[in-house]
């Protein structure tokens, strides 16, 4: 996490992670704007653009979201989707209602989720609804 952000919020029940999937639905993988971030972090990782686009619309795979909040002003959400094999892939996304959204950064992590979950729960408990 960079020096000038914070994690906000870490949404694990349904019923908070409902209110930002609704907020996904709006929109396909091909909506989002993606800048140049998102196409290094493609290479960097060795992820293959098309197994993202086919997990984005997989919702119900949705087990935790972070709200990252930066001093800036701006704020983003990590979605994070548990895969098969314990993996996950994550999708940062920020919904400027004045712009197109953005999915500024997507990834599949070849980590078991649950321990990553566990890490997450120790980390930031109090801010988790």
């Amino acid at each position: 996490m960079e020096k000038d952000e914070q994690i906000d919020k870490v949404y694990i029940t349904k019923e908070a992670i409902k209110q930002i999937v609704d907020r996904m639905k709006k929109y396909s993988f091909e909506d989002y704007t993606k800048p140049l971030h998102y196409e290094l972090s493609l290479m960097s990782k060795g992820t293959d653009e098309q197994e993202l686009r086919k997990i984005y619309p997989k919702f119900e795979l949705i087990k935790m979201i972070m709200l990252r909040k930066r001093k800036s002003g701006y704020e983003n959400y990590d979605i994070y989707y548990e895969l098969g094999g314990g993996n996950y892939a994550l999708f940062a996304v920020n919904f400027n209602s004045n712009k197109k959204p953005r999915m500024d950064n997507a990834f599949i992590a070849n980590k078991i989720f649950k321990n990553f979950l566990k890490i997450v729960i120790k980390r930031y408990g109090k801010e988790m609804v």
